[in-house]
């Protein structure tokens, strides 16, 4: 989600926010997104989603007023997999595109969202004005809290290999060694999200990235190092509420699995490609 007034690629998702319990839809924001030039389409993933065909979002009023907000479906869908708790942790959460739904699915739940840079903390707060969530400026490998959460999500910085589609400078910049780096910090920040989990909690760990050293392998060595008994939950259980709520637009929940985890791939999905692991204490 960015406030840029850029002209921004075809087939962007865009998010259709709820507004006291009601779908934006309802309200005629998509209509006034039409009327404004803009051609939507039906989201592949999410049915709360529509992509831009043709037209340029962030000039409309709704962009504007906060009524809509750009980001992949994949995003989306992620974000959606933390469910709805009592106490909120969103580790890594800048801009805040991620927390903003939290808020929403949320209402009433304090969140706590944390980021590195104090800058990105400030527009992040700028971005999610909600009085439900707390920004703190932190890093997540050393949570600075005692609190313990029931639903915590870990989108660690990663190699970005799942936007290639949209970042091909990536490919020219990433070296091998880089991945094992990646793969140290996340592992770290990981461990972190871990202790601050409270019994019978949730964590989510997500990546834009399609490579195991910074997916599979990240979820293998944390466990492996717990003293916490941390169990693997199959998405699909998720997957599977969600498709029961109404939220899933695409209908075969198996092609979005591998094994117990969450791989969505843009060529077979038409969005970013995305990880991510339910881990339940």
């Amino acid at each position: 989600m960015s406030p840029a007034a850029v002209a921004w690629p075809q087939n962007v998702a865009i998010a259709v926010y709820d507004v006291a319990g009601r779908k934006l839809r309802d309200l005629g924001v998509e209509d006034e997104l039409q009327s404004a030039g803009l051609e939507l389409a039906p989201g592949a993933l999410l049915t709360r989603a529509r992509r831009v065909l043709r037209g340029d979002v962030t000039k409309t009023k709704a962009f504007a007023a906060g009524e809509v907000a750009i980001q992949d479906e994949a995003a989306q869908l992620v974000a959606l997999l933390v469910g709805r708790g009592r106490r909120l942790l969103d580790c890594c959460a800048a801009p805040g595109g991620k927390t903003s739904i939290l808020a929403e699915r949320n209402p009433g739940a304090p969140i706590t969202a944390l980021e590195l840079h104090p800058h990105r903390a400030r527009l992040l707060r700028k971005l999610v004005p909600a009085d439900t969530v707390r920004v703190l400026a932190a890093d997540a490998r050393d949570i600075p809290l005692a609190a313990e959460f029931d639903r915590v999500l870990a989108d660690v910085p990663c190699s970005g290999t799942g936007t290639l589609a949209r970042n091909p400078e990536i490919k020219w910049r990433l070296t091998p060694g880089d991945l094992a780096k990646l793969q140290s910090r996340q592992v770290t920040i990981l461990r972190s999200a871990m202790s601050r989990v409270e019994s019978g909690g949730r964590l989510i760990y997500s990546t834009c990235s399609l490579e195991p050293e910074e997916n599979s392998e990240v979820i293998e060595k944390a466990l492996s190092a717990q003293s916490r008994s941390f169990g693997l939950l199959d998405c699909r259980e998720e997957l599977n509420r969600l498709s029961k709520e109404g939220e899933l637009a695409l209908k075969d929940t198996n092609s979005l699995v591998s094994g117990k985890y969450l791989r969505i791939f843009p060529g077979a999905h038409s969005s970013d490609g995305f990880f991510a692991a339910i881990l339940e204490l």
